[in-house]
């Protein structure tokens, strides 16, 4: 019908424009077009200490912007006896009843969600059993899942889904697919219309074509890649407080300079841009083989030149051996930093003697602006490139490179399960408040814009707190008072721009 109704307009309907629309006939699932959905995640039950019922406020606060959606990822701990798995505590069922009315009341969807199921969970401390292993555990996350099909059978799809369990990983394909077949069969034989998400394996990344037989299954994947980006200084990412603060667009940069003794492979860095007097630019020194000499020029003209030597007392360097190899890292944190005295055009960075040397970063800063930092590819005979340099001291990509390159390699096994016929729902995304805000919305934006080309609905994590438009507690952002809430206004206007399509 809107194929019809756009022709008769006499609008040119593209190929992509074609491939959309049956797509989204894709999406359709039982009474629900799925890739309608658009909400947030609500945290009151996502762990068993310090859990809460859910609050009516968020439900009216989310229907008033315009939302139809929320996940309710839950610890199984909140609604269970301590060593009972199916002992279930009738209060807190009440309560997840509760939300579900509260959902129908404000007309938002609610899905049902175990962030924490028994024997698995993404997060630590780690289950006493394991899931995909242990035959206990399986029958009491299939118990778990019966118990709501049964309680909650009288409820339309059009206002209550499953989502069997948050994340899963750590597995094999065989135990994932056996656990998650054995609770869509038991979920249907009670409740056949109930529509059922399955994450995809291996933390949301892979779907699986063999839940394509069952009817009214979506596949949920996630929107954290690439995880430099959007889990930046969280605390429970390990190692992630000492990450190059992001930036968007992405851009790689080769992290090895080869010297003379490996001449098919030297190359120097190139920057170039308008450079103007003061701009700073360093590379931080990883490691290096026998010997380095660095050399940093602007147009042409040597500025300054950093030795590498273990023979050298200059400085102090730690051996680190590699098999036969013996290679070499500072003793303490090192740098070849250069200010430009003039205005400069162009900028490199050369190994003029021995064998190679890596560099862990590339910062750049234009006089008066912020700090850019870059890390590095540190790939293996990877080939130098020139960057580009934009006024405000971000790498531009290279000409003709697409920006989102690594999000569409991510979303391929997505597209390649929609044109399957597979529904997909993007459960999880968004990202920590460390991250610089600008740097945020412009990643945020190019994963809307592939779900936009997909038509995949989406869920941010959260609605509140560090990922949401709520209280989010960023350094820089001007926040707005909004219902006694602190609220990111630029990231709500972005998410209302992809809000239907």
């Amino acid at each position: 019908m809107k194929l019809f109704s756009a022709l008769a307009r006499g609008t040119v309907l593209s190929l992509v424009s074609v491939a959309a629309m049956a797509a989204a006939d894709v999406q359709q699932v039982g009474k629900v077009d799925v890739s309608q959905w658009r909400g947030f995640n609500l945290l009151e039950k996502f762990k068993a200490r310090g859990q809460a019922p859910f609050l009516e406020e968020d439900f009216k606060l989310i229907e008033e912007l315009g939302f139809n959606f929320v996940r309710l990822p839950m610890d199984y701990g909140c609604y269970t006896e301590p060593g009972d798995w199916l002992k279930f505590k009738e209060p807190v069922l009440k309560e997840i009843d509760q939300a579900i009315e509260l959902g129908a009341k404000h007309h938002i969807h609610v899905c049902l969600n175990l962030h924490r199921a028994p024997g698995f969970c993404i997060n630590p401390p780690a289950e006493a059993t394991d899931l995909w292993k242990d035959q206990s555990a399986q029958d009491a996350f299939v118990a778990h899942w019966v118990m709501f099909a049964k309680r909650y059978q009288h409820v339309p799809q059009e206002q209550l889904s499953f989502n069997l369990l948050n994340e899963p990983t750590r597995n094999t394909r065989e135990a994932y697919l056996k656990v998650n077949s054995r609770a869509i069969e038991a979920i249907h034989a009670v409740d056949p219309k109930r529509i059922i998400l399955v994450d995809g394996n291996n933390v949301g990344k892979d779907p699986s074509p063999e839940f394509l037989k069952y009817p009214n299954v979506v596949q949920a994947t996630r929107g954290y890649h690439p995880g430099t980006i959007s889990h930046y200084r969280a605390s429970w990412a390990k190692g992630s407080d000492k990450w190059p603060v992001p930036t968007w667009p992405p851009s790689k940069v080769i992290g090895q300079l080869f010297g003379p003794m490996k001449k098919e492979l030297k190359a120097p860095l190139v920057l170039r841009g308008a450079f103007k007097p003061g701009t700073e630019v360093a590379l931080t020194v990883l490691n290096f083989s026998s010997k380095a000499r660095v050399q940093a020029k602007a147009d042409g003209v040597v500025l300054a030149e950093l030795l590498c030597d273990p023979k050298s007392k200059t400085l102090s360097w730690k051996p680190l051996q590699s098999g036969k190899y013996t290679y070499y890292e500072p003793a303490k944190p090192l740098s070849l930093a250069v200010t430009l005295a003039a205005a400069a055009k162009e900028l490199t960075f050369e190994n003029i003697e021995g064998d190679w040397i890596k560099f862990s970063e590339l910062a750049v800063q234009m006089p008066g602006g912020a700090r850019q930092a870059y890390g590095t590819d540190l790939t293996w005979g990877a080939p130098q490139e020139p960057h580009t340099v934009a006024a405000d001291g971000r790498l531009q990509p290279p000409p003709g490179a697409n920006p989102s390159q690594t999000l569409v390699n991510y979303l391929k096994p997505w597209r390649e399960f929609s044109a399957q016929g597979g529904a997909v729902l993007v459960g999880e995304w968004g990202c920590y408040s460390k991250t610089p805000h600008a740097v945020a919305l412009a990643w945020m934006r190019a994963w809307l814009e592939e779900w936009k080309q997909a038509r995949y609905g989406w869920v941010l994590w959260n609605f509140r707190g560090s990922f949401g438009i709520l209280d989010s507690n960023r350094s820089d952002v001007q926040y707005e008072d909004w219902h006694g809430h602190k609220l990111d206004r630029a990231m709500l206007n972005l998410l209302l721009a992809y809000q239907k399509y």
